[in-house]
């Protein structure tokens, strides 16, 4: 094909020469005079010319198209190396999230096991023309990750050395995880099963094997350490190991570039350990806090330049300057007590809060009636997940203490009075709910008429939630009806849909819904979206009524409700240890936790 195409583009140059050369003679011609112009049958031969000419033209356009045709169908093969080394880089640069971490997480957020990364070091083993662009690029291997006490560590420790010096002058993220170890777990037996006795070498809480300090990895004293994230994991003692691993790399780190500390456990099982702090040895707050060999000054210089803050342990104290102008601040179960007063005077120090987080219960409550709360104009993101047997009476406090601005918020509970929630709505602008087995909430759209987000999570809870939802948009004076067996139920006639309004509802961990509850919510509150995790459905039959398990029919009959919202139902929620793993405080991980079990 490509042959013909040559061969006759040849001939049509060669005849386009050609007949040029003839139009300029013509042309010549005509233009030197004499009896030529009055020549009819000339003037009918140049005319017929021009016309074939316009006529040669539109072919040629059309011969154009076919070869453009032709070519942008055919299949481009360019090799990589084409490719300027930054573009290679940024291909490089979003290939990494996700698959740079040795830390393997769960649906649920939890580390499930360490596996040893493969990138980005299998970029630079692919050629050497990509190995040149991956070890010309710092932002490729700035994430390092230490597994303490694990087989692994050898081998991350002396690739955190490396990715150390590749990354150059950008900023590091350091990931320090425990998965759990083996070692940890067996002292733990041996004491309980009383195999192992005070006195005995490995029983005293501060014991800690000689081999797990594979953590040192800076070729300096001084380093640029952007987030520091450490994922521990504690059976009956908070490991001496912790501590040495903030010692070091607060005093490696350098103020105003640490930006995200972050401390998490992966066991929350030993609630029953008291949390201490990590303190400056010059100048400690408290009787029984953890000494860091760090200048005073150098350490509350970086503690007081961090803005976002996650911790469940391993905390300074509430004293120091860490608390002080974040944007955000996370504070769960696994720090140390805090008092009421202790918290009121942290929100006080972060006026510029967006997102607060607390699940660990208050220690000491406020004894006065007299509220002075604190503003927090740029707040978008408030959690009080507490479990505790006074988690209600700590929700209360917390919210009477926080004056919003007029910024959207997200606003997750559980386990909370109705007066509280009900004032805290007076002065907040909430358009996103997630609640976790819930009161009543028949007072929820007195004062919150639009919601983008409702997510109620029932967790096999009969607490009634949705039963005051169906009450307030059906009508009430509808009454009762008997079944074919004589039984007595409830008759939902949706109503017209009121000013309260709910764009996307989540119903997640009910045991049974009626078709009838879900009509008139859906209806009485213009759901735009439905989304349903776990759950049968009963609905009335010709022969009476069915409580259905079958997916297809549920989903069959959902579509069946007039004002046709978007429906997804998961018939499998996964629920088990959810509650217990401490996942209950990120609204975000129950619809996860639907999803993927």
């Amino acid at each position: 094909m490509i042959h013909e195409l040559s061969s006759a583009g040849a001939q049509l140059r060669s005849a386009l020469d050609r007949y040029a050369r003839a139009c300029s003679k013509a042309r010549e011609v005509c233009l030197s005079g004499g009896r030529l112009n009055s020549n009819t049958e000339l003037i009918t031969g140049l005319k017929k010319q021009s016309e074939d000419i316009a006529s040669n033209i539109r072919k040629l356009e059309d011969a154009r198209g076919a070869i453009n045709a032709a070519r942008n169908s055919a299949q481009k093969v360019a090799p990589i190396t084409a490719l300027p080394a930054e573009i290679l880089a940024h291909i490089f640069y979003f290939v990494l999230p996700g698959e740079s971490c040795a830390a393997q997480r769960n649906h649920r957020g939890k580390i499930s096991k360490i596996k040893y990364p493969t990138h980005p070091d299998t970029l630079a083993h692919v050629c050497s023309f990509w190995r040149r662009v991956a070890l010309s690029s710092p932002s490729l291997w700035t994430h390092i990750d230490i597994a303490l006490d694990h087989s692994l560590n050898p081998g991350l420790f002396a690739r955190a050395k490396v990715y150390a010096i590749r990354a150059g002058q950008l900023p590091l993220e350091i990931h320090i995880s425990d998965p759990g170890s083996e070692r940890e777990k067996t002292r733990d037996s041996a004491i309980r099963e009383g195999k192992l006795k005070p006195g005995q070498p490995g029983y005293d809480s501060f014991h800690d094997w000689n081999d797990l300090h594979d953590f040192r990895f800076l070729a300096s004293d001084t380093a640029s350490i952007q987030t520091l994230e450490i994922d521990m994991y504690t059976h009956n003692r908070l490991r001496e190991i912790y501590f040495s691993v903030i010692e070091y790399f607060s005093a490696c780190s350098k103020p105003g570039v640490l930006s995200q500390y972050v401390v998490r456990c992966g066991n929350l099982n030993w609630l029953n350990l008291s949390g201490v702090f990590t303190e400056p040895a010059e100048t400690p707050y408290s009787l029984d806090g953890a000494l860091l060999s760090v200048p005073n000054d150098h350490l509350e210089e970086l503690w007081r330049q961090i803005p976002i803050m996650r911790i469940g342990g391993l905390c300074p104290h509430w004293k120091s300057k860490a608390y002080q102008g974040l944007v955000e601040l996370c504070i769960d179960e696994g720090v140390p007590a805090i008092s009421e007063l202790q918290l009121v005077t942290i929100l006080r120090s972060n006026p510029k809060l967006r997102i607060f987080r607390l699940t660990a219960p208050l220690e000491t409550l406020i004894d006065s009636d007299i509220i002075n709360p604190v503003y927090l104009e740029d707040l978008e993101d408030l959690n009080v997940m507490i479990r505790d047997e006074d988690a209600e009476l700590y929700a209360s406090r917390i919210l009477r203490q926080i004056a919003p601005g007029s910024k959207p918020i997200q606003l997750s509970l559980t386990h909370f009075s109705e007066v509280s929630v009900v004032d805290f709505f007076s002065r907040a602008n909430v358009t996103r709910l997630y609640i976790w087995c819930s009161p009543r909430m028949s007072f929820l759209f007195d004062q919150c008429r639009h919601l983008e987000i409702l997510v109620l999570s029932e967790l096999e809870l009969d607490t009634g939630d949705l039963d005051t939802l169906v009450r307030r948009a059906s009508d009430s004076g509808v009454g009762d009806t008997v079944n074919s067996e004589g039984e007595a139920e409830r008759v939902f006639e949706p109503v017209s849909a009121s000013a309260s309004r709910i764009d996307r509802l989540y119903l997640l961990g009910y045991c049974e819904f009626s078709f009838e509850e879900i009509r008139a919510v859906v209806e009485g509150y213009s759901v735009q979206k439905l989304f349903i995790y776990d759950g049968q459905l009963s609905y009335p039959t010709g022969e009476g009524r069915t409580v259905c398990e079958n997916s297809r029919n549920i989903k069959a009959k959902l579509t069946t409700i007039p004002s046709r919202p978007t429906i997804e139902y998961y018939p499998e929620g996964c629920w088990d240890g959810l509650h217990d793993d401490g996942c209950f405080r990120d609204p975000e991980s129950w619809i996860r936790t639907s999803l993927r079990c």
